[in-house]
């Protein structure tokens, strides 16, 4: 990808093809890309908070810093553990303040980081849910975490606009 924003785009686009699988009833895949897509997001931050463009490409290089020193930036990237992600993208302290007084926030992060310990609770969001068993998802749960990332005072609008 050439800059922070075609990463912006394509999270955009991961939630927009959420919809459509909520719309076709497929909660488990739309679920996945959903969270996916607050993961592209902060990337995408991430790149804009340390000002250097085409991070996921193989041939960057910047004044004076070289491809390999640029390669272990990538690796450290390379990860999809929102929190960690929310460290490097620089907003993990105005994000804990900001959820504390923003119900949505507050309420997509929970369907982010709930951890599922029977059938009645939310499963968390992570890479791994691509891999859980059919049906885990309710549709419900999907359709409520889909409108809130989708708002505009919700959460990819928030890591966009902070």
């Amino acid at each position: 990808m050439k800059s922070s924003e075609e990463i912006k785009d394509l999270a955009y686009l991961r939630l927009s093809e959420a919809e459509i699988l909520c719309e076709a009833q497929k909660y488990d895949g739309a679920f996945y890309l959903a969270g996916y897509s607050v993961e592209l997001i902060l990337k995408a931050k991430i790149c804009q908070h340390w000002d250097i463009d085409n991070l996921f490409s193989e041939d960057v290089a910047l004044d004076g810093i070289s491809k390999k020193l640029i390669g272990e930036v990538k690796k450290a990237i390379q990860i999809h553990d929102l929190n960690i992600l929310f460290i490097y993208s620089g907003l993990v302290k105005k994000f804990q303040l900001a959820k504390a007084n923003e119900l949505k926030l507050m309420e997509t992060y929970g369907y982010l980081m709930s951890i599922s310990m029977s059938n009645n609770q939310r499963i968390q969001w992570s890479e791994t849910a691509r891999y859980l068993p059919i049906g885990s998802q309710k549709a419900v749960e999907v359709k409520a975490f889909i409108q809130l990332l989708n708002d505009e005072n919700g959460l990819l609008k928030w890591i966009e606009n902070n």
